[in-house]
Protein backbone atom coordinates (compact mmCIF):
# COMPACT_ATOMS: atom_id res chain seq x y z
CA UNK A 1 0.00 0.00 0.00
CA UNK A 2 1.53 3.42 -0.79
CA UNK A 3 0.31 6.65 1.02
CA UNK A 4 -0.86 9.76 -0.79
CA UNK A 5 -1.13 12.96 0.85
CA UNK A 6 -1.55 11.32 4.12
CA UNK A 7 -4.84 9.21 3.29
CA UNK A 8 -4.04 5.10 2.69
CA UNK A 9 -4.74 4.22 -1.07
CA UNK A 10 -5.48 0.77 -2.16
CA UNK A 11 -4.70 -0.56 -5.35
CA UNK A 12 -7.80 -0.26 -7.02
CA UNK A 13 -8.09 3.00 -5.65
CA UNK A 14 -9.97 3.41 -2.98
CA UNK A 15 -9.99 5.12 0.15
CA UNK A 16 -12.19 6.38 2.88
CA UNK A 17 -12.94 9.29 5.46
CA UNK A 18 -15.94 11.00 6.53
CA UNK A 19 -16.98 14.12 5.54
CA UNK A 20 -18.71 16.43 8.07
CA UNK A 21 -21.41 18.70 7.28
CA UNK A 22 -22.07 21.39 9.43
CA UNK A 23 -25.81 22.46 9.12
CA UNK A 24 -28.69 24.45 11.42
CA UNK A 25 -30.93 21.84 13.50
CA UNK A 26 -34.03 21.01 12.57
CA UNK A 27 -37.18 22.40 14.28
CA UNK A 28 -37.60 19.19 14.92
CA UNK A 29 -35.43 16.32 16.40
CA UNK A 30 -34.34 14.86 13.29
CA UNK A 31 -30.87 11.93 13.89
CA UNK A 32 -31.10 11.17 10.11
CA UNK A 33 -28.57 11.90 7.58
CA UNK A 34 -28.00 15.27 6.68
CA UNK A 35 -27.95 16.22 2.34
CA UNK A 36 -24.08 16.84 1.28
CA UNK A 37 -24.30 19.14 -1.50
CA UNK A 38 -20.92 18.64 -1.80
CA UNK A 39 -19.71 18.44 -5.76
CA UNK A 40 -16.68 19.23 -7.87
CA UNK A 41 -16.44 19.92 -11.34
CA UNK A 42 -12.87 20.41 -11.58
CA UNK A 43 -10.51 16.92 -12.38
CA UNK A 44 -7.86 17.20 -9.37
CA UNK A 45 -4.63 15.42 -8.80
CA UNK A 46 -6.36 13.62 -5.30
CA UNK A 47 -9.99 12.91 -4.96
CA UNK A 48 -11.49 14.10 -1.82
CA UNK A 49 -12.68 12.03 0.89
CA UNK A 50 -16.37 10.16 0.54
CA UNK A 51 -19.84 11.88 1.30
CA UNK A 52 -21.20 10.35 4.73
CA UNK A 53 -17.86 8.56 4.97
CA UNK A 54 -19.04 6.21 2.25
CA UNK A 55 -22.35 5.21 3.35
CA UNK A 56 -23.44 1.32 2.78
CA UNK A 57 -20.28 1.68 0.55
CA UNK A 58 -17.69 1.71 3.15
CA UNK A 59 -14.91 -0.11 3.20
CA UNK A 60 -16.44 -1.76 0.18
CA UNK A 61 -14.03 -2.52 -3.32
CA UNK A 62 -15.78 -2.61 -6.51
CA UNK A 63 -15.69 -5.99 -8.56
CA UNK A 64 -14.43 -6.08 -12.07
CA UNK A 65 -16.61 -7.63 -14.36
CA UNK A 66 -17.19 -8.12 -18.01
CA UNK A 67 -19.91 -6.76 -20.01
CA UNK A 68 -21.15 -7.70 -23.80
CA UNK A 69 -21.79 -3.74 -25.42
CA UNK A 70 -24.47 -3.17 -27.73
CA UNK A 71 -21.93 -2.58 -30.30
CA UNK A 72 -21.08 -6.32 -29.26
CA UNK A 73 -17.37 -5.65 -28.03
CA UNK A 74 -16.51 -7.33 -24.64
CA UNK A 75 -15.25 -4.72 -21.93
CA UNK A 76 -14.52 -4.92 -18.72
CA UNK A 77 -15.74 -2.62 -15.81
CA UNK A 78 -16.35 -1.91 -12.14
CA UNK A 79 -19.34 -2.61 -10.69
CA UNK A 80 -20.42 -2.49 -6.69
CA UNK A 81 -22.58 -5.44 -5.27
CA UNK A 82 -25.85 -4.20 -3.44
CA UNK A 83 -27.41 -5.62 -0.61
CA UNK A 84 -30.49 -4.87 1.43
CA UNK A 85 -31.93 -2.29 -1.30
CA UNK A 86 -35.10 -1.33 0.18
CA UNK A 87 -38.61 -0.46 -2.40
CA UNK A 88 -39.06 3.56 -1.65
CA UNK A 89 -35.76 4.75 -0.29
CA UNK A 90 -33.86 7.35 -2.37
CA UNK A 91 -30.07 6.59 -2.41
CA UNK A 92 -27.83 9.34 -2.98
CA UNK A 93 -24.03 7.44 -5.17
CA UNK A 94 -21.07 9.77 -5.71
CA UNK A 95 -17.41 8.56 -6.35
CA UNK A 96 -14.55 9.65 -8.02
CA UNK A 97 -12.54 8.67 -11.49
CA UNK A 98 -9.94 8.15 -13.03
CA UNK A 99 -8.90 6.73 -16.07
CA UNK A 100 -5.67 5.42 -18.23
CA UNK A 101 -6.35 6.58 -21.18
CA UNK A 102 -4.97 9.33 -24.11
CA UNK A 103 -8.75 10.80 -24.21
CA UNK A 104 -11.24 11.78 -21.89
CA UNK A 105 -14.40 8.97 -21.75
CA UNK A 106 -18.11 9.43 -20.63
CA UNK A 107 -18.36 7.06 -17.89
CA UNK A 108 -22.16 6.24 -16.70
CA UNK A 109 -22.98 4.57 -13.84
CA UNK A 110 -26.60 2.95 -13.73
CA UNK A 111 -28.24 0.43 -11.64
CA UNK A 112 -29.73 -2.87 -12.24
CA UNK A 113 -29.37 -6.43 -12.57
CA UNK A 114 -28.25 -8.74 -15.43
CA UNK A 115 -32.12 -9.42 -16.18
CA UNK A 116 -33.54 -6.41 -15.49
CA UNK A 117 -33.14 -2.47 -17.59
CA UNK A 118 -30.57 -0.52 -16.06
CA UNK A 119 -31.66 3.08 -14.48
CA UNK A 120 -29.03 5.55 -15.12
CA UNK A 121 -27.72 6.98 -11.82
CA UNK A 122 -25.23 9.37 -12.98
CA UNK A 123 -22.57 10.37 -15.35
CA UNK A 124 -18.77 12.18 -15.75
CA UNK A 125 -16.81 12.96 -18.81
CA UNK A 126 -13.68 11.39 -16.63
CA UNK A 127 -10.02 12.78 -17.80
CA UNK A 128 -6.65 10.77 -18.10
CA UNK A 129 -4.21 11.49 -15.44
CA UNK A 130 -6.40 13.60 -12.81
CA UNK A 131 -9.85 12.32 -10.78
CA UNK A 132 -13.07 13.65 -12.18
CA UNK A 133 -15.85 13.48 -9.48
CA UNK A 134 -19.30 11.44 -10.61
CA UNK A 135 -22.49 12.62 -8.35
CA UNK A 136 -26.04 11.33 -9.17
CA UNK A 137 -28.62 8.79 -7.29
CA UNK A 138 -31.47 6.63 -7.76
CA UNK A 139 -34.88 5.99 -5.83
CA UNK A 140 -35.91 2.20 -5.74
CA UNK A 141 -38.92 1.43 -7.15
CA UNK A 142 -38.22 -2.34 -7.65
CA UNK A 143 -36.01 -5.63 -5.99
CA UNK A 144 -34.14 -5.90 -9.21
CA UNK A 145 -31.21 -3.58 -8.82
CA UNK A 146 -28.32 -5.81 -7.45
CA UNK A 147 -25.91 -3.30 -8.42
CA UNK A 148 -24.17 -0.54 -9.98
CA UNK A 149 -22.18 -0.34 -12.98
CA UNK A 150 -19.46 1.90 -14.43
CA UNK A 151 -19.69 1.51 -18.03
CA UNK A 152 -18.19 3.65 -20.81
CA UNK A 153 -19.40 3.18 -24.37
CA UNK A 154 -16.54 4.80 -26.58
CA UNK A 155 -13.70 3.22 -26.34
CA UNK A 156 -12.69 -0.25 -26.77
CA UNK A 157 -11.46 -1.22 -23.56
CA UNK A 158 -10.11 1.39 -20.53
CA UNK A 159 -8.86 0.65 -17.29
CA UNK A 160 -10.55 2.60 -14.73
CA UNK A 161 -9.64 3.64 -11.03
CA UNK A 162 -12.42 4.15 -8.66
CA UNK A 163 -11.88 6.06 -5.50
CA UNK A 164 -14.05 7.39 -2.70
CA UNK A 165 -17.23 5.76 -3.63
CA UNK A 166 -20.50 6.19 -1.50
CA UNK A 167 -24.21 5.09 -1.64
CA UNK A 168 -26.20 7.13 1.17
CA UNK A 169 -29.77 6.22 1.36
CA UNK A 170 -32.70 8.67 3.31
CA UNK A 171 -36.24 7.45 3.67
CA UNK A 172 -38.63 9.63 2.12
CA UNK A 173 -39.28 11.45 5.33
CA UNK A 174 -35.56 12.00 5.40
CA UNK A 175 -35.36 13.50 2.15
CA UNK A 176 -38.16 16.29 2.04
CA UNK A 177 -37.22 17.04 5.83
CA UNK A 178 -33.66 17.53 4.40
CA UNK A 179 -35.46 19.70 1.40
CA UNK A 180 -36.84 22.14 3.94
CA UNK A 181 -34.30 22.65 6.06
CA UNK A 182 -32.70 24.08 2.51
CA UNK A 183 -35.62 26.29 2.14
CA UNK A 184 -35.37 27.56 5.78
CA UNK A 185 -32.20 28.27 5.28
CA UNK A 186 -32.19 29.65 1.56
CA UNK A 187 -35.70 31.22 1.29
CA UNK A 188 -36.80 32.38 4.89
CA UNK A 189 -35.15 34.99 7.14
CA UNK A 190 -35.60 35.80 10.49
CA UNK A 191 -37.31 39.04 11.38
CA UNK A 192 -37.73 41.01 14.43
CA UNK A 193 -39.94 44.06 14.03
CA UNK A 194 -39.31 47.12 17.42
CA UNK A 195 -42.66 49.04 18.02
CA UNK A 196 -41.44 52.09 20.12
CA UNK A 197 -43.04 55.67 20.32
CA UNK A 198 -41.75 58.85 19.53
CA UNK A 199 -39.77 59.08 22.52
CA UNK A 200 -38.14 55.48 22.31
CA UNK A 201 -40.10 53.69 24.45
CA UNK A 202 -40.50 50.26 23.37
CA UNK A 203 -43.75 49.29 23.27
CA UNK A 204 -45.27 46.48 24.63
CA UNK A 205 -48.73 44.64 23.38
CA UNK A 206 -48.64 46.92 19.98
CA UNK A 207 -51.01 44.82 17.76
CA UNK A 208 -48.97 44.29 14.38
CA UNK A 209 -50.78 42.74 11.12
CA UNK A 210 -47.96 41.39 8.60
CA UNK A 211 -48.32 40.40 5.04
CA UNK A 212 -46.18 39.27 2.30
CA UNK A 213 -47.21 41.21 -1.07
CA UNK A 214 -44.41 39.95 -3.29
CA UNK A 215 -42.05 37.19 -3.16
CA UNK A 216 -38.31 37.23 -3.98
CA UNK A 217 -38.25 33.93 -6.13
CA UNK A 218 -39.68 33.92 -9.50
CA UNK A 219 -41.86 31.21 -10.23
CA UNK A 220 -44.35 31.50 -13.55
CA UNK A 221 -45.18 30.04 -16.67
CA UNK A 222 -45.45 30.30 -20.29
CA UNK A 223 -48.42 32.52 -22.29
CA UNK A 224 -49.08 32.25 -25.27
CA UNK A 225 -51.29 34.36 -28.18
CA UNK A 226 -54.35 32.62 -26.34
CA UNK A 227 -53.51 34.71 -23.49
CA UNK A 228 -54.07 37.96 -25.40
CA UNK A 229 -57.51 39.66 -24.62
CA UNK A 230 -58.50 36.66 -22.40
CA UNK A 231 -59.37 38.08 -19.11
CA UNK A 232 -60.26 35.37 -17.15
CA UNK A 233 -57.14 33.45 -18.18
CA UNK A 234 -54.94 36.30 -17.10
CA UNK A 235 -56.43 36.78 -13.67
CA UNK A 236 -55.99 33.46 -13.24
CA UNK A 237 -52.49 33.79 -14.16
CA UNK A 238 -52.50 37.37 -11.90
CA UNK A 239 -53.43 35.69 -9.10
CA UNK A 240 -49.88 33.07 -9.07
CA UNK A 241 -47.32 34.01 -11.14
CA UNK A 242 -44.91 36.62 -10.93
CA UNK A 243 -42.54 35.68 -14.20
CA UNK A 244 -43.34 34.93 -17.21
CA UNK A 245 -42.16 33.53 -21.27
CA UNK A 246 -43.69 33.83 -24.39
CA UNK A 247 -44.14 30.17 -25.80
CA UNK A 248 -43.52 31.21 -29.42
CA UNK A 249 -44.28 34.67 -30.07
CA UNK A 250 -40.62 36.25 -30.25
CA UNK A 251 -38.97 32.66 -31.87
CA UNK A 252 -37.85 33.68 -35.06
CA UNK A 253 -40.33 31.52 -37.13
CA UNK A 254 -43.05 33.72 -35.32
CA UNK A 255 -41.43 37.33 -36.00
CA UNK A 256 -40.83 37.02 -39.35
CA UNK A 257 -42.18 33.63 -41.46
CA UNK A 258 -41.05 35.16 -44.13
CA UNK A 259 -37.89 37.14 -45.64
CA UNK A 260 -38.34 40.72 -44.79
CA UNK A 261 -41.49 40.54 -43.49
CA UNK A 262 -41.48 41.39 -39.78
CA UNK A 263 -44.83 41.36 -37.01
CA UNK A 264 -44.21 41.74 -33.31
CA UNK A 265 -47.98 41.85 -33.05
CA UNK A 266 -48.52 39.46 -31.00
CA UNK A 267 -45.40 39.73 -28.63
CA UNK A 268 -46.20 43.40 -28.23
CA UNK A 269 -49.56 42.54 -27.10
CA UNK A 270 -47.68 39.97 -24.81
CA UNK A 271 -45.59 42.43 -23.46
CA UNK A 272 -47.61 45.26 -22.80
CA UNK A 273 -49.84 43.07 -20.29
CA UNK A 274 -46.32 41.94 -18.80
CA UNK A 275 -45.85 45.47 -18.34
CA UNK A 276 -48.91 46.60 -17.09
CA UNK A 277 -48.71 44.50 -14.34
CA UNK A 278 -45.18 44.09 -13.45
CA UNK A 279 -44.42 40.58 -14.15
CA UNK A 280 -40.62 39.67 -14.91
CA UNK A 281 -40.49 38.13 -18.79
CA UNK A 282 -37.95 35.78 -19.93
CA UNK A 283 -36.83 36.71 -23.86
CA UNK A 284 -37.06 32.62 -25.39
CA UNK A 285 -35.45 32.96 -27.61
CA UNK A 286 -32.99 34.58 -30.34
CA UNK A 287 -31.81 31.25 -32.21
CA UNK A 288 -32.81 27.70 -32.03
CA UNK A 289 -30.08 25.30 -33.11
CA UNK A 290 -32.53 22.60 -34.18
CA UNK A 291 -33.00 23.14 -37.92
CA UNK A 292 -36.57 22.17 -37.81
CA UNK A 293 -37.44 25.08 -35.69
CA UNK A 294 -35.38 27.38 -37.92
CA UNK A 295 -37.69 29.40 -40.35
CA UNK A 296 -37.88 27.57 -43.88
CA UNK A 297 -36.35 31.02 -45.88
CA UNK A 298 -33.38 30.99 -43.55
CA UNK A 299 -32.33 27.60 -44.07
CA UNK A 300 -32.59 28.56 -47.93
CA UNK A 301 -29.75 30.99 -47.62
CA UNK A 302 -26.06 31.37 -48.97
CA UNK A 303 -23.67 31.34 -46.14
CA UNK A 304 -23.45 35.11 -46.49
CA UNK A 305 -27.12 36.08 -47.16
CA UNK A 306 -27.56 34.11 -43.31
CA UNK A 307 -25.02 35.94 -41.54
CA UNK A 308 -26.61 38.96 -42.98
CA UNK A 309 -29.98 37.32 -41.92
CA UNK A 310 -28.86 36.46 -37.88
CA UNK A 311 -26.86 39.99 -37.53
CA UNK A 312 -30.48 41.77 -38.94
CA UNK A 313 -32.51 39.65 -36.39
CA UNK A 314 -30.09 40.43 -33.64
CA UNK A 315 -30.35 44.36 -34.22
CA UNK A 316 -34.44 43.88 -34.91
CA UNK A 317 -34.97 42.07 -31.76
CA UNK A 318 -32.47 44.59 -29.36
CA UNK A 319 -33.27 47.81 -30.64
CA UNK A 320 -37.01 47.02 -30.26
CA UNK A 321 -36.88 44.98 -26.51
CA UNK A 322 -33.42 46.14 -25.33
CA UNK A 323 -34.15 46.48 -21.47
CA UNK A 324 -37.53 44.57 -21.58
CA UNK A 325 -36.49 40.84 -20.91
CA UNK A 326 -34.94 40.19 -17.89
CA UNK A 327 -32.91 36.91 -20.08
CA UNK A 328 -32.25 35.94 -23.37
CA UNK A 329 -31.86 32.47 -24.69
CA UNK A 330 -29.50 33.37 -27.19
CA UNK A 331 -28.92 30.20 -28.81
CA UNK A 332 -31.32 27.35 -27.95
CA UNK A 333 -30.44 23.69 -27.49
CA UNK A 334 -26.58 24.44 -28.54
CA UNK A 335 -25.27 20.60 -27.19
CA UNK A 336 -27.82 18.95 -29.53
CA UNK A 337 -28.19 20.69 -32.76
CA UNK A 338 -25.66 23.04 -34.69
CA UNK A 339 -27.30 24.38 -37.57
CA UNK A 340 -25.63 27.58 -37.38
CA UNK A 341 -21.77 26.17 -36.61
CA UNK A 342 -22.28 24.37 -39.32
CA UNK A 343 -23.29 27.09 -41.63
CA UNK A 344 -21.26 30.09 -40.24
CA UNK A 345 -18.06 28.29 -38.39
CA UNK A 346 -17.63 26.85 -35.11
CA UNK A 347 -17.69 30.80 -33.62
CA UNK A 348 -20.99 31.53 -34.70
CA UNK A 349 -22.43 31.39 -30.97
CA UNK A 350 -19.74 33.12 -29.80
CA UNK A 351 -20.55 35.91 -31.65
CA UNK A 352 -24.38 35.65 -31.36
CA UNK A 353 -23.85 36.55 -27.53
CA UNK A 354 -21.31 38.96 -27.66
CA UNK A 355 -24.05 41.03 -30.29
CA UNK A 356 -26.78 40.59 -27.95
CA UNK A 357 -25.15 41.44 -24.95
CA UNK A 358 -23.29 44.62 -26.67
CA UNK A 359 -26.84 45.79 -27.45
CA UNK A 360 -28.40 44.78 -24.51
CA UNK A 361 -25.76 44.75 -21.38
CA UNK A 362 -27.87 44.50 -18.45
CA UNK A 363 -29.72 41.18 -20.05
CA UNK A 364 -28.68 37.85 -18.23
CA UNK A 365 -27.54 35.48 -21.16
CA UNK A 366 -28.69 31.97 -21.20
CA UNK A 367 -27.32 28.50 -22.65
CA UNK A 368 -30.77 26.64 -22.88
CA UNK A 369 -31.05 22.88 -22.79
CA UNK A 370 -32.80 19.40 -22.70
CA UNK A 371 -31.90 16.57 -20.88
CA UNK A 372 -29.04 18.05 -18.25
CA UNK A 373 -31.30 17.94 -15.36
CA UNK A 374 -33.99 15.19 -17.07
CA UNK A 375 -32.08 12.25 -18.31
CA UNK A 376 -29.02 10.68 -18.96
CA UNK A 377 -28.08 11.86 -22.14
CA UNK A 378 -24.70 11.65 -24.12
CA UNK A 379 -25.28 14.84 -25.88
CA UNK A 380 -25.76 17.11 -22.60
CA UNK A 381 -24.11 15.52 -19.45
CA UNK A 382 -23.64 18.37 -17.04
CA UNK A 383 -19.84 18.18 -17.53
CA UNK A 384 -20.41 18.81 -21.24
CA UNK A 385 -22.76 21.69 -20.33
CA UNK A 386 -19.96 23.08 -18.05
CA UNK A 387 -17.24 22.60 -20.72
CA UNK A 388 -19.66 24.66 -23.16
CA UNK A 389 -20.07 27.25 -20.70
CA UNK A 390 -16.25 27.59 -19.92
CA UNK A 391 -15.53 27.24 -23.68
CA UNK A 392 -17.69 30.72 -24.07
CA UNK A 393 -15.80 32.13 -21.74
CA UNK A 394 -12.69 31.40 -22.77
CA UNK A 395 -13.37 32.88 -26.00
CA UNK A 396 -14.26 36.09 -24.59
CA UNK A 397 -17.89 36.15 -23.58
CA UNK A 398 -19.23 35.95 -19.95
CA UNK A 399 -22.02 33.57 -19.88
CA UNK A 400 -24.22 34.40 -17.15
CA UNK A 401 -27.02 32.35 -17.04
CA UNK A 402 -27.72 28.24 -16.32
CA UNK A 403 -31.19 27.49 -18.18
CA UNK A 404 -32.28 23.81 -17.65
CA UNK A 405 -35.51 22.78 -19.80
CA UNK A 406 -37.13 20.28 -17.26
CA UNK A 407 -38.74 18.33 -19.82
CA UNK A 408 -39.19 15.70 -17.54
CA UNK A 409 -40.47 11.74 -17.26
CA UNK A 410 -40.18 9.77 -14.26
CA UNK A 411 -38.06 12.18 -12.07
CA UNK A 412 -34.92 10.84 -10.50
CA UNK A 413 -35.06 13.33 -7.47
CA UNK A 414 -30.94 12.71 -6.19
CA UNK A 415 -29.89 12.96 -9.77
CA UNK A 416 -31.79 16.05 -10.20
CA UNK A 417 -29.88 17.67 -7.00
CA UNK A 418 -26.65 15.84 -7.61
CA UNK A 419 -26.57 17.81 -11.11
CA UNK A 420 -27.77 21.47 -9.80
CA UNK A 421 -25.00 20.83 -6.60
CA UNK A 422 -22.16 20.49 -9.91
CA UNK A 423 -23.72 23.20 -11.59
CA UNK A 424 -23.79 25.23 -8.46
CA UNK A 425 -20.07 25.39 -8.45
CA UNK A 426 -20.00 27.46 -10.96
CA UNK A 427 -21.46 30.15 -9.22
CA UNK A 428 -24.11 31.18 -11.69
CA UNK A 429 -28.24 31.62 -11.73
CA UNK A 430 -29.63 28.67 -12.48
CA UNK A 431 -33.40 28.48 -13.76
CA UNK A 432 -35.79 25.31 -14.61
CA UNK A 433 -36.61 27.29 -18.15
CA UNK A 434 -39.36 25.17 -19.52
CA UNK A 435 -40.56 22.37 -16.49
CA UNK A 436 -43.14 19.85 -17.73
CA UNK A 437 -44.08 16.21 -17.10
CA UNK A 438 -44.97 14.10 -19.68
CA UNK A 439 -48.97 13.33 -20.57
CA UNK A 440 -47.81 9.40 -21.41
CA UNK A 441 -48.61 9.57 -17.99
CA UNK A 442 -52.12 9.97 -16.12
CA UNK A 443 -52.81 13.30 -14.60
CA UNK A 444 -52.90 12.14 -11.22
CA UNK A 445 -48.95 10.88 -11.89
CA UNK A 446 -48.18 14.26 -13.47
CA UNK A 447 -49.09 16.19 -10.14
CA UNK A 448 -47.03 13.89 -7.95
CA UNK A 449 -43.83 13.84 -10.68
CA UNK A 450 -44.44 17.72 -10.99
CA UNK A 451 -44.41 18.45 -6.89
CA UNK A 452 -41.21 16.34 -7.07
CA UNK A 453 -39.29 18.52 -9.61
CA UNK A 454 -40.61 21.80 -7.78
CA UNK A 455 -39.59 20.87 -4.79
CA UNK A 456 -36.17 19.82 -6.12
CA UNK A 457 -36.06 23.31 -7.78
CA UNK A 458 -36.72 25.19 -5.20
CA UNK A 459 -35.12 23.64 -1.97
CA UNK A 460 -32.01 24.31 -3.67
CA UNK A 461 -30.31 27.40 -2.75
CA UNK A 462 -28.33 27.83 -6.11
CA UNK A 463 -31.67 28.24 -8.51
CA UNK A 464 -32.92 31.44 -8.87
CA UNK A 465 -36.41 30.65 -10.88
CA UNK A 466 -38.75 28.05 -12.61
CA UNK A 467 -40.99 28.37 -15.51
CA UNK A 468 -43.80 25.85 -16.15
CA UNK A 469 -44.30 24.86 -19.73
CA UNK A 470 -47.45 25.20 -19.42
CA UNK A 471 -49.05 27.49 -21.93
CA UNK A 472 -52.85 26.86 -22.86
CA UNK A 473 -53.18 27.16 -26.74
CA UNK A 474 -56.75 25.69 -28.68
CA UNK A 475 -57.36 24.35 -25.69
CA UNK A 476 -54.46 22.23 -24.91
CA UNK A 477 -51.19 22.56 -23.86
CA UNK A 478 -47.86 20.75 -25.17
CA UNK A 479 -47.35 18.31 -22.60
CA UNK A 480 -49.06 19.07 -19.58
CA UNK A 481 -51.75 21.43 -18.53
CA UNK A 482 -52.84 23.07 -15.09
CA UNK A 483 -56.26 23.68 -15.98
CA UNK A 484 -59.17 22.54 -18.43
CA UNK A 485 -60.11 25.03 -21.09
CA UNK A 486 -62.67 26.53 -18.34
CA UNK A 487 -59.44 27.19 -16.08
CA UNK A 488 -60.80 24.57 -13.63
CA UNK A 489 -57.71 23.49 -11.82
CA UNK A 490 -56.28 19.86 -13.20
CA UNK A 491 -54.07 17.87 -10.65
CA UNK A 492 -51.25 19.62 -11.44
CA UNK A 493 -52.79 22.86 -10.88
CA UNK A 494 -53.68 21.89 -7.01
CA UNK A 495 -50.20 20.80 -6.92
CA UNK A 496 -49.24 24.55 -7.96
CA UNK A 497 -51.62 26.30 -5.68
CA UNK A 498 -51.08 24.23 -2.63
CA UNK A 499 -46.68 25.23 -3.04
CA UNK A 500 -47.18 28.53 -3.72
CA UNK A 501 -50.05 28.65 -0.41
CA UNK A 502 -46.88 26.79 1.41
CA UNK A 503 -44.24 29.09 0.65
CA UNK A 504 -45.83 32.18 1.21
CA UNK A 505 -45.92 34.11 4.69
CA UNK A 506 -49.15 35.01 4.36
CA UNK A 507 -50.97 37.13 6.80
CA UNK A 508 -49.08 36.87 10.70
CA UNK A 509 -50.94 38.68 13.58
CA UNK A 510 -49.25 38.94 17.12
CA UNK A 511 -48.15 41.49 20.06
CA UNK A 512 -45.08 42.57 20.96
CA UNK A 513 -43.05 41.47 23.87
CA UNK A 514 -42.07 43.13 27.27
CA UNK A 515 -39.53 44.47 24.59
CA UNK A 516 -41.69 45.79 22.44
CA UNK A 517 -40.58 43.28 20.02
CA UNK A 518 -42.16 40.65 17.42
CA UNK A 519 -40.03 37.93 15.84
CA UNK A 520 -40.88 35.25 12.71
CA UNK A 521 -39.06 33.72 9.55
CA UNK A 522 -40.83 34.84 6.33
CA UNK A 523 -40.21 33.78 2.81
CA UNK A 524 -37.93 36.41 0.67
CA UNK A 525 -39.78 38.73 -0.55
CA UNK A 526 -41.42 42.48 0.52
CA UNK A 527 -43.77 42.91 3.11
CA UNK A 528 -46.57 45.50 4.61
CA UNK A 529 -47.15 46.16 8.02
CA UNK A 530 -49.57 47.94 10.47
CA UNK A 531 -48.90 48.52 13.72
CA UNK A 532 -51.49 49.71 16.23
CA UNK A 533 -51.11 50.69 19.87
CA UNK A 534 -54.68 52.87 21.49
CA UNK A 535 -55.27 55.00 18.67
CA UNK A 536 -52.57 55.53 16.89
CA UNK A 537 -51.81 53.41 13.84
CA UNK A 538 -48.92 53.14 11.39
CA UNK A 539 -48.51 51.03 7.81
CA UNK A 540 -45.24 51.30 6.93
CA UNK A 541 -43.42 48.59 4.37
CA UNK A 542 -39.80 46.27 4.43
CA UNK A 543 -38.16 43.86 2.19
CA UNK A 544 -36.40 40.53 2.72
CA UNK A 545 -33.37 39.62 0.97
CA UNK A 546 -31.08 36.45 1.65
CA UNK A 547 -28.37 36.63 3.76
CA UNK A 548 -27.73 34.44 6.96
CA UNK A 549 -28.49 37.60 9.58
CA UNK A 550 -32.11 38.24 11.33
CA UNK A 551 -33.37 41.52 9.84
CA UNK A 552 -34.65 44.28 12.53
CA UNK A 553 -37.06 46.82 11.66
CA UNK A 554 -38.98 49.66 13.58
CA UNK A 555 -41.77 51.24 13.57
CA UNK A 556 -42.43 54.74 15.67
CA UNK A 557 -46.29 55.38 17.04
Amino acid sequence: MKRMRGHPIFSLSLFYGVLFVSMPAFVSPYDGPLYDSSAFAECKLYPEKPLYGGGILKDKLPEFHKFLRMDGKTVTAPIFKLQDITPGTIYSFSTWIRIKSADSALITASVGDKDSEELCVGTVDAKPGCWSFLKGGFVVSTLNLSSIFLKYSDQEDLEIEIASASLQPFTEQQWLLNQQTKINMARKRAVTIHVANKQGVRLEGASLKIQQVSKDFLLGSAIAYTFIGNTPYQNWFLERFNAAVFEDEIKWYTTEPKRGQLNYTLADQLLEFVRRNQITVRGHNIFWEDPKYTPGWVQNLTDSELKSAVNSRIQSLMSKYKDEFVHWDVNNELLHFDFYEQRLGPNATLEFYRAVHQQDPLATLFLNEFNVVENCDSSSTVDKYISKLRELKEDGMSMNGIGLEGHFGVPNRPRIRATLDKLATLGLPIWLTEVDISNTFSMETQAIYLEQVLREGFSHPAVDGIMLWSAIRRNKCYRMCLTDPELNNLPTGDVVDKLLKEWDTGVLKGQTDEHGSYSFYGFLGDYKVTAMCGDKVVDSAFSLSRSEETKHFSIQL
